[in-house]
């Protein structure tokens, strides 16, 4: 059965940087296999190329332009997992993809129903401090898209206050607040400090990529600075919060660093042109 939806997006692997991150999710979870038979953790088997994939959607909704910034973010973050390195939360990774597609409106759909009331289930992440950062974001995106929308349901108002109640109450009857004020780590916050300080205030180049809808139109460049700035604020959020687990953020830091260079070198090279 399939099931309609106006903020899904199609993954074609006749498309060529689509295919690359099918290799390199399946490099990741081959080679988390050898480690798993040579005495390595069996979890890496999901979490290499399920962080991989995760952050390559991230970076693809808020720097459609290149190609290259997701694969290149997407191997980072496979190889982080393998090494045995910290990782943040998968699910919370993958609301900050609806972050993104939702405030830049890559899929050229208004939301329907069915996909608002979805969105609900992102409460669910809020299981820690980083879903629940990225849940209250999805709340924000909600409402930043019905104030840039010319037709939007009012439906939206309320689901965004859903979300963000729901995602304050799953936080708190997991726990997933911390008891103590958590460790932060100075170069990680800094890091991500500096970037979404960056993305806020350096405007995006004009987007050339087009939406996936039939009418093709191209994307906003409002809507793109919007994107960028909230999932810079929220992963330095995240990087305060999160203590130890803060470490697992840096391939999205990273990632988000490489898609501010190549903001700048795309502005430089337009202009000379």
């Amino acid at each position: 059965m399939q099931f309609r939806s106006h903020i899904g997006r199609d993954i074609d692997i006749r498309y060529l940087p689509n295919a690359l991150m099918i290799v390199i999710a399946s490099l990741a979870g081959a080679i988390a296999v050898i480690a798993w038979l040579s005495g390595g953790p069996a979890e890496s088997i999901f979490f290499a190329p399920a962080y991989a994939f995760v952050t390559w959607s991230l970076l693809r909704e808020i720097d459609p332009d290149h190609d290259w910034t997701a694969l290149a973010s997407a191997a980072l973050a496979a190889g982080w997992v393998l090494v045995g390195a910290p990782r943040a939360s998968v699910l919370a990774l993958g609301v900050l993809i609806l972050v993104g597609r939702l405030t830049t409106e890559s899929t050229g759909r208004r939301p329907l129903v069915t996909d608002l009331v979805a969105l609900l289930l992102a409460a669910l992440a809020a299981y820690t401090v980083e879903g629940w950062i990225a849940a209250f974001g999805l709340a924000i995106a909600l409402y930043l898209d019905f104030r840039f929308a010319e037709r939007a349901h009012p439906i939206q108002i309320w689901v965004s206050a859903g979300v963000a109640v729901g995602a304050t109450v799953m936080a708190t009857l997991v726990g997933a607040f911390p008891d103590t004020v958590p460790q932060i780590h100075p170069i990680v916050a800094m890091s991500a400090g500096a970037l979404a300080l960056v993305l806020v205030i350096r405007e995006p180049a004009e987007p050339i990529s087009q939406v996936d809808a039939h009418h093709k139109g191209f994307l906003s460049r409002e809507r793109l600075h919007a994107a960028r700035s909230l999932v810079g604020v929220l992963v330095f959020a995240m990087s305060l919060t999160s203590g130890e687990a803060a470490h697992g953020l840096i391939p999205d830091i990273a990632g988000l660093l490489i898609v501010a260079v190549a903001n700048e070198v795309e502005t430089v090279r337009r202009h000379r042109l």
